[in-house]
């Protein structure tokens, strides 16, 4: 059994992935869908993970920090996008295609995932951690689930920002840029974590874990 985080992307996301499939042979530059993708997957990423809880969330304190979070970063990996994509020849835009390419993988009712490969014992720790929730266990799981959110953020930032900055072509300047704008990600996601989920109500805690469990997959 492989563990997985993974979204469903939407009709456009699928749609422009296909065409840079269908466009891997052409000789017209390919930089342009690979920036647009790029920027799209990230929009897609902070909804999944984050806009579409926070509206589960009444109006309050809670809401708030998780909705700055969102923002922050949404305008944090866009930004620092837009500085290191740009103009490439396509054996380099290549490398970030494939990337996302291996980033897609079929759930278990068969629908097609955006995401990455987990460690199985911090999934099953997550989902154990779920199932206690919904006993009715929420504060007990406050501390657990603090500390598990954090690994999985860690995973998901590493995938999606370290490791896809692999594929572009960066000089010095550009890879220092990116390495400070993931370290700001990682302590704005840790303090927002330390912050929201030592103050969940138990039904905002099922919230969060009927959410999560569903962009956990293991098959």
């Amino acid at each position: 059994m492989t563990s997985y985080f993974g979204i469903i992307p939407s009709d456009e996301l699928k749609s422009d992935i296909n065409l840079a499939k269908s466009n891997r042979g052409s000789s017209e530059p390919q930089y342009p869908l690979r920036d647009k993708i790029s920027l799209k997957l990230n929009d897609e990423l902070i909804d999944n993970l984050l806009v579409k809880l926070v509206q589960q969330f009444p109006a309050s304190e809670k809401r708030d920090t998780a909705e700055k979070l969102a923002g922050y970063v949404r305008s944090t990996v866009s930004v620092l996008l837009k500085q290191l994509l740009g103009k490439a020849p396509n054996e380099q835009v290549l490398k970030s295609l494939e990337f996302l390419e291996s980033s897609s993988f079929v759930d278990n009712t068969g629908s097609s995932r955006i995401g990455t490969a987990l460690p199985d014992d911090l999934v099953n720790q997550l989902k154990a951690s779920f199932a206690a929730v919904h006993a009715g266990e929420g504060k007990q799981q406050r501390a657990a689930l603090t500390t598990q959110f954090k690994l999985f953020a860690d995973q998901i930032i590493k995938h999606f920002m370290t490791d896809y900055n692999k594929t572009l072509d960066l000089g010095l300047i550009k890879r220092k840029a990116a390495e400070l704008a993931t370290s700001a990600v990682v302590k704005a996601v840790h303090i927002a974590i330390d912050k929201l989920i030592p103050s969940l109500s138990q039904a905002e805690l099922e919230a969060v874990a009927t959410h999560f469990d569903n962009l956990l997959v293991q098959k």
